[in-house]
């Protein structure tokens, strides 16, 4: 067999780089994305109770914290029976 010159295996060499160079510029634009922001919709409206508590008006905004009172409090009685009853028969 003949000796190879130098410049037989060029082709090899250039195709190893590109897939070398496509991994290395692959991997550098993953890190360049920035993740999209994602916003709140504008058409979006505050809740009913959401209304009720910003309301301007100062009656609508007494019902409003009369009745999320009244609910705290059978929450907590109801809670704590709830409580009782785990503990009494255990």
């Amino acid at each position: 067999m003949s000796k190879k010159e130098n410049g037989e295996n060029t082709e090899l060499e250039n195709a190893n780089l590109d897939k070398q160079e496509l991994e290395v510029s692959s991997t550098n634009n993953e890190s360049k994305i920035e993740p999209e922001i994602v916003s709140d919709p504008e058409g979006e409206e505050d809740s009913f109770t959401e209304k009720w508590k910003n309301n301007r008006f100062l009656l609508i905004r007494g019902t409003y914290y009369l009745l999320h009172s009244i609910w705290m409090v059978i929450m907590v009685v109801g809670g704590f029976i709830a409580w009782l009853i785990a503990l009494l028969f255990i």
